[in-house]
């Protein structure tokens, strides 16, 4: 995960707005019912871009939130059995996203993340015997050896720590957020030219 430090400077102004935002729904999670609070909802789906699904999915993926938000052990598996079973979707990015908020040391699948992890996502589904499945315990497995062991491993890097002061000097109102989450924004800034 090596990005030069000048790379990692120009991405922290861009991550003001967002972790605003972040910080915000950070402080409302265990403070409002996420199904019945449209401004929490409406704030979650600008942070996280969550758009261009069907009512359904809302409905389910926020009933999901509200019953889970208390649970520290929370896994991704669990995540995206549930949204598989309930709305016959495989969804790695908001299905991580969604476990990142009920549980914060825990990174985001996200294109840009992966992309800067310098990895190659595996495919969402499997054909077997001419049907079509979702390929969960293959996306767990890569979320939690690929995207999460690999952002661990940087953490405890000088490389990490650099980062990690220069996002604290730059916005020390963050000091209460956990490390993962300042890697994870610093990833999904860095943009290549």
């Amino acid at each position: 995960m090596k990005a030069p430090i000048s790379k990692v400077k120009r991405s922290l102004p861009k991550i003001e707005k967002g972790l605003k935002q972040y910080i915000s729904l950070m402080e409302r999670i265990h403070r409002v019912n996420v199904v019945r609070d449209k401004a929490f909802q409406r704030d979650y789906n600008a942070f996280f871009r969550l758009r261009q699904r069907p009512k359904e999915f809302y409905v389910e993926y926020y009933k999901f939130m509200e019953r889970r938000k208390n649970d520290k052990h929370l896994t991704f598996e669990q995540v995206l059995k549930h949204l598989y079973k309930k709305l016959e979707r495989v969804e790695v990015s908001f299905g991580s996203k969604l476990l990142s908020m009920v549980r914060p040391k825990m990174p985001v699948w996200d294109s840009k993340v992966v992309k800067n992890l310098d990895l190659k996502e595996p495919p969402h589904y499997r054909q077997a015997d001419g049907k079509k499945y979702a390929n969960i315990c293959e996306l767990d497995e890569f979320y939690k050896v690929k995207i999460h062991k690999r952002i661990d491993d940087f953490l405890c890097t000088e490389e990490a720590e650099e980062w990690i002061k220069l996002f604290d000097e730059r916005y020390p109102e963050a000091k209460g957020i956990s490390k993962m989450k300042k890697i994870d924004l610093i990833l999904w800034q860095i943009r290549e030219k």
